[in-house]
């Protein structure tokens, strides 16, 4: 695993004007670590890396990304509703059959 690509990972989104320095220190907090550990790591210039710090940062990589899984999840649920309500308002009675079933099959329980 390189570290400093985890870091870079962590450190997305980043908004265009952001400071670098507010980007090691929102992977400093994700991670748990120090600004100073941090900013070597990020820049790979870490002699060694501890392993507990390379499972603090794996450990940050895995939750932000299940996070922006279940965000962009329920995005696509939000999307999906509005979609069938502006077609149940062109035409209440188009497959409706085909809707009803398609909300019950995602409804279930995996």
């Amino acid at each position: 695993m390189d570290v400093s690509k985890a870091l870079r990972e962590l450190s997305q989104p980043q908004m265009r004007d952001e400071k670098i320095t507010v980007i090691i220190e929102r992977c400093a907090h994700l991670a748990g670590l120090s600004y100073s550990r941090c900013y070597e790591i990020y820049y790979g210039r870490a002699r060694r890396i501890e392993p507990e710090e390379i499972a603090r940062i794996s450990d940050a990589l895995k939750q932000k990304n299940a996070r922006d899984a279940r965000h962009e999840l329920a995005e696509l649920r939000l999307r999906l509703t509005r979609l069938e309500n502006l077609l149940l308002q062109a035409d209440e009675e188009f497959h409706r059959e085909d809707i009803d079933q398609t909300r019950d099959v995602l409804r279930r329980p995996r």
